[in-house]
């Protein structure tokens, strides 16, 4: 399983929503592009870069911040790999990303969701490279940066986009993500049962390094994890060892 360092954007900063709250973050770092330096100095291979203002918007709002991020985190080490999402419901933003090597994936969300075609379109053109968060409020998806909840069994949602050629899934509880109050494990694990092939990766409450061994155990092929690493509640190099 590997560990994927988490770093949220929002006003150019590093911030943790609490419960996916605009309205309660958790301030992380002031320059994100340092903070990825560092992670990735400590043996982090992969990161998670999520435009929050984008997210909400529906369009990207900060693709400046994540080009000065991603290069930061390529200059210490070339082989990392960056994953990035928000707001990303047109071609013509996941091209942006995708085709100027700002990401080695993209990761949709509303659009897989509400637009017939737009995953399967996406996979299609840009093949293993498209991954769908499937945001989930009291097993519901949230949609539109968790502001408003759609219909649906998630685990047919997430059959359906993987037979469309989706490259994997990330699933968040979003009652648990930015408490540090542990993985919605059951939830994982019906996900990792229902769809055994396809590279699943877990966020949302992720605490300690007891969470990630469980994850591990569940299956996962990686885990998302951001306040903790911010505040200490997890020590990185103890993070990268268990989830290597």
């Amino acid at each position: 399983m590997e560990l994927i360092a988490a770093i949220d954007l929002l006003e150019g900063r590093s911030v943790r929503l609490q419960q996916g709250d605009y309205e309660r973050p958790i301030r992380g770092a002031d320059d994100p592009a340092a903070l990825a330096r560092d992670w990735v100095e400590a043996g982090v291979r992969r990161l998670h870069l999520v435009d929050l203002e984008g997210a909400r918007a529906g369009q990207p709002r900060q693709l400046e911040q994540l080009v000065a991020v991603a290069a930061a985190a390529r200059a210490t080490r070339a082989e990392v790999r960056i994953q990035v999402g928000g707001g990303l419901r047109t071609p013509e933003a996941v091209d942006a990303l995708l085709s100027t090597g700002v990401a080695d994936f993209v990761i949709l969300g509303t659009a897989a969701l509400t637009v017939q075609g737009f995953a399967r379109d996406c996979a299609l053109r840009w093949p293993g490279r498209i991954l769908v968060a499937l945001d989930l409020r009291d097993g519901r998806p949230a949609l539109d940066g968790w502001l408003r909840e759609a219909a649906g069994d998630p685990l047919e949602i997430g059959r359906q986009l993987c037979s469309e050629g989706a490259a994997g899934l990330l699933v968040t509880d979003t009652r648990r993500d930015g408490t540090l109050a542990g993985p919605n494990l059951d939830l994982l694990r019906a996900f990792r049962e229902a769809i055994p092939d396809a590279w699943l990766g877990g966020a949302g409450g992720i605490g300690s390094v007891d969470d990630l061994v469980a994850l591990r155990e569940v299956g996962l092929d990686g885990a998302v994890v951001g306040l903790a690493l911010l505040d200490g509640s997890i020590g990185l190099a103890k993070a990268v060892e268990v989830s290597g």
